[in-house]
């Protein structure tokens, strides 16, 4: 593909995975467990939910568009009535009885005209496509022996699953932008008489109190900047979004960088000052915590928005349920690997501490890329592992990257691992086991570690070397001419690169392709020895063999580190520019790896997985060539070119970027 895939084509192929394999594949999984729940006599119960990000998420990608929102909800539904529309002539070809012929008619045209007719005026039917099959049903069962109705059954439970939208489609923007959108407003009448000139000053606890959530309608005077046109047409949006395809179809806005409730607040206060209306707002507001910094308040902010009168009554209104999402991508790159993992862990404790005191019924989002560094790794254990004292009612993640073909590839493997995702979430509903990761004398242990592995990695991340190290010697500068996303490489475009700015798969990928994986690693050596050294050795053994959580975290680590190879790089320790930083990376891998073998009892990395192992082994001999050739490119491009010869090295590079992260599937 020579130019950057735009939002909607980026939406279309990945919506392919959709209609060729999760539409059949969560299909057939909850019709497995309807009738397993018949046998006992329980109603069916609708467990598997799907989701879509492309075309909705907007947090630092600015081509996506209102606009594109709108043609991606359109799509997914088309989508869905072609494959409606595929299943329902097998049974009209079937099905050419007496008593059928009205539904089927209308079926027919209903199918067809939603699946083709681009001009049709959308709108949410499911429930009288659901009318109809079930007549179909009802007379089969009737007059012919219920021939044929296992046909109309298959279908009928994908209308239950997917309704008129396929997926929710997940709407995302940062804080920061929200911020401005509400700055914005507030200079418009009538908005401008219901706040001070200086709300922006005031503390959280003023700004609380300030917030009027009075419906109004914002007269523009002026013409807005991009970023908040697109916020006031997207809120607006999702209610004809809603109209047309159902609630589900697009329900969910999510906040990233969440740092406070007035983050939540304001946004909401945007829907009621566009279009909406406090008793009929629709929409659950998901925080998105990230950093270290954000996830160790994240309990204090749900305490605040419990306790607030309108968000409370808004929260009843939604069933008493919340959704937050925690992002495991961007605070490994804040924080290192195991920082990130505790910070989660600690959240999610706090988190359902608060929502229990409040009744609230808490559900998890977790945004997970496929590696270990990004949250993926042995995810079925990961959940599995929990306790009593997280919230287990849902399991919902994002499938990103290589995983959703790797993983979710056929109906068969997307049958596994969704399959494997519901046993995790019943293991860990039906045990409702203590983690022990919560007794004092664990939870001292990992708190210490977590902070000693956080230092070592804030100071590895301080060290002046450590942006121009990625930059100079990792594919990183060139991450931006790939054409396979609709991204940026990092917010902010234009602007110097600064670590904030950067998108965590972009960080942790320039990782993978220097196979030095650091945020998988960097700190785990170094807090191990601290705590050896301290005496603490038996403990941390103890609190390993104890939990499962802290035996899953170790596990990724190792099949992190698994996909290093600092031999590729050693040349770099006679560098005279970065050297002595590159001695620093090795010292602190050959740690990790020695303390990670003596807590585990192994000889070498992986030894209790040699299936996966070997996996590993035949692709790095696969890598190893690609590797070598990317180095020699990048080494190249840090001299004198001339331009054909610069574009020449640089395409070289790209490519073997491809071939490095198609054959290493979840590569750091």
């Amino acid at each position: 593909m020579k130019n950057r895939q735009q939002p909607v084509d980026e939406a279309l192929s990945l919506a392919w995975y959709l209609e060729n394999v999760f539409y059949f594949a969560a299909a057939n999984i909850q019709t497995g467990l309807n009738q397993l729940l018949s046998e006992y006599h329980i109603d069916p119960k609708k467990v598997i939910e799907l989701g879509f990000w492309p075309g909705g998420d907007r947090d630092g990608n600015p081509n996506v568009k209102a606009q594109t929102t709108l043609e991606v909800s359109k799509m997914l539904r088309q989508i869905l009535f072609r494959c409606y529309y595929r299943d329902f002539r097998n049974i009209k070809r079937r099905i050419t009885f007496r008593g059928v012929e009205e539904s089927i008619n209308l079926l027919q045209e209903v199918f067809y005209e939603n699946a083709f007719n681009n001009t049709l005026e959308e709108k949410d039917i499911s429930d009288y496509i659901i009318k109809n099959l079930n007549d179909i049903i009802d007379t089969l069962n009737k007059d012919h022996d219920g021939l044929f109705v296992n046909v109309v059954q298959d279908l009928l439970r994908k209308v239950e699953l997917y309704r008129c939208h396929f997926a929710s489609l997940d709407i995302r923007q940062d804080s920061r932008v929200l911020r401005k959108v509400h700055q914005y407003c507030r200079s418009q009448k009538p908005i401008n008489s219901l706040y001070s000139d200086d709300y922006d000053s005031l503390s959280e606890e003023e700004k609380l109190k300030a917030i009027s959530f009075r419906s109004a309608k914002v007269i523009y005077t002026d013409e807005q900047d991009s970023l908040i046109k697109d916020a006031l047409q997207t809120i607006a949006e999702i209610k004809d979004i809603q109209q047309k395809n159902g609630e589900e179809a697009c329900h969910r806005f999510i906040i990233s960088n969440c740092q406070q409730a007035s983050d939540i607040l304001q946004l909401m206060e945007l829907f009621l000052w566009n279009g909406w209306e406090a008793e009929d707002l629709t929409i659950d507001f998901v925080p998105l915590f990230e950093t270290v910094n954000d996830l160790t308040g994240a309990g204090e902010i749900m305490e605040k928005l419990y306790t607030h009168p309108f968000y409370k009554k808004h929260l009843a209104l939604r069933g008493g349920k919340q959704h937050i999402m925690l992002g495991f991508s961007d605070s490994t790159k804040d924080g290192g690997y195991l920082m990130a993992n505790w910070s989660i862990f600690t959240a999610k404790v706090a988190l359902t501490k608060v929502a229990e005191e409040h009744n609230i019924q808490l559900a998890f989002f977790d945004g997970r890329g496929g590696p270990p560094a990004r949250g993926g790794g042995k995810t079925h254990r990961f959940y599995a592992s929990m306790g009593k004292e997280i919230a287990n009612k849902n399991i919902q993640l994002t499938v990103q990257g290589q995983t959703i073909s790797s993983q979710y590839g056929s109906v068969d493997s997307a049958a596994f691992n969704i399959e494997q995702l519901i046993n995790a979430g019943i293991s860990s509903g039906v045990k409702e086991k203590h983690n022990v990761l919560l007794d004092k004398e664990n939870f001292d242990i990992l708190s210490k570690m977590a902070k000693d592995s956080y230092q070592a990695y804030i100071d590895l991340r301080n060290d002046p070397l450590f942006l121009e190290y990625l930059e100079k010697l990792s594919p990183l500068s060139l991450l931006s001419k790939i054409t396979i996303s609709s991204r940026p490489v990092k917010r902010n475009a234009g602007t110097k690169l600064k670590l904030d700015d950067l998108r965590a798969i972009g960080f942790v990928t320039s990782w993978s392709q220097l196979k030095q994986n650091v945020p998988g690693f960097y700190g785990v050596g170094t807090a191990l020895k601290a705590q050896e050294d301290l005496g603490n050795w038996e403990q941390v053994k103890k609190t390993y063999n104890q939990s499962g959580y802290f035996k899953t975290i170790v596990d990724n680590c190792i099949m992190s580190m698994s996909k290093s190879d600092f031999e590729i790089t050693a040349y770099l320790a006679n560098n005279k520019e970065f050297g002595a930083f590159w001695k620093q990376l090795h010292t602190e891998f050959e740690l990790s790896k020695s303390m990670l073998l003596k807590l585990t009892g192994h000889e070498t990395l992986m030894e209790n997985y040699p299936v996966e192992k070997k996996s590993i082994a035949v692709r790095e001999k696969i890598i190893l060539p690609l590797v070598l050739i990317q180095h020699f490119a990048l080494d190249k491009l840090q001299g004198d070119l001339s331009e054909e010869k610069q574009q020449a090295y640089e395409k070289l590079a790209i490519r073997t970027v491809y071939g490095i992260v198609n054959a290493g599937r979840n590569l750091a």
